[in-house]
């Protein structure tokens, strides 16, 4: 990848976080009003945060019928995992000779982006038609793609995180994050209601990494890029 290139992807990568943060309790809160989504109210700690937060909230909810909301915000919400793959990618283009944990980190948590990216931006055109999302189109890119996708990310990015830590990767935030993908993509969804909210740690970690490559100079060497903290021939400083 280019410079630009890469720097755009970065700023994909930013805004794509942002993003996640105000949009996953959207979508969130969508799913609970279609029937698929209304038992996730059944919890005492999904009540805890959806009710308030329908009552605060309520236009966004309720512009048009419950299914074409859901659909609108899984559609706005597509468009932001891909950020996840380009930003990584732009960064692994970058990264000088790593150990082998590292590198079986990005393989698998490449594939796993990729895998989700495709599945994501399959669901665009078809909940167009099917804007409650009970299709066997829509079911079958779910549990093909998304699914696994999400399960490949998780895993890849734990292992990723937890290489990248030992390597003094920075921004840190970044591998903390995606250490703690797993969990948060187990837990938060058990706690919270909807599979979104587990992903927005994982796409924080790269946004953090995009606004570096956003305001990395064209100049900057790529190792510089990749993490500031490595000389340019990739030997530890």
């Amino acid at each position: 990848m280019s410079d630009r290139a890469t720097r755009l992807a970065g700023l994909y990568a930013a805004i794509a976080a942002a993003a996640s943060v105000l949009l996953s309790p959207l979508l969130a809160l969508s799913y609970f009003g279609i029937p698929d989504g209304a038992e996730q109210l059944r919890s005492g700690t999904v009540r805890a945060w959806a009710a308030p937060a329908r009552d605060l909230i309520g236009g966004l909810l309720t512009w048009a019928s419950p299914g074409r909301v859901y659909a609108t915000y899984v559609q706005a919400f597509a468009l932001i995992f891909p950020a996840v793959f380009l930003c990584a990618r732009a960064v692994r283009a970058r990264r000088p000779a790593a150990g082998r944990n590292e590198r079986w980190g990005w393989r698998i948590a490449l594939a796993g982006y990729a895998w989700g990216a495709l599945g994501m931006l399959a669901l665009l055109p078809l909940l167009i038609s099917a804007p409650g999302g009970d299709t066997p189109a829509v079911n079958l890119v779910f549990l093909t793609l998304l699914l696994p996708g999400m399960f490949i990310s998780a895993i890849g990015s734990t292992v990723l995180g937890i290489a990248l830590l030992r390597s003094h990767y920075t921004p840190r935030l970044t591998p903390w994050l995606l250490t703690l993908a797993f969990a948060s993509m187990l837990i938060l969804p058990t706690v919270l209601g909807h599979n979104s909210l587990g992903m927005v740690p994982l796409i924080v970690a790269w946004g953090v990494t995009g606004i570096q490559l956003w305001r990395a100079h064209d100049q900057t060497s790529p190792s510089e890029i990749a993490s500031p903290l490595l000389p340019r021939h990739g030997r530890p400083a």
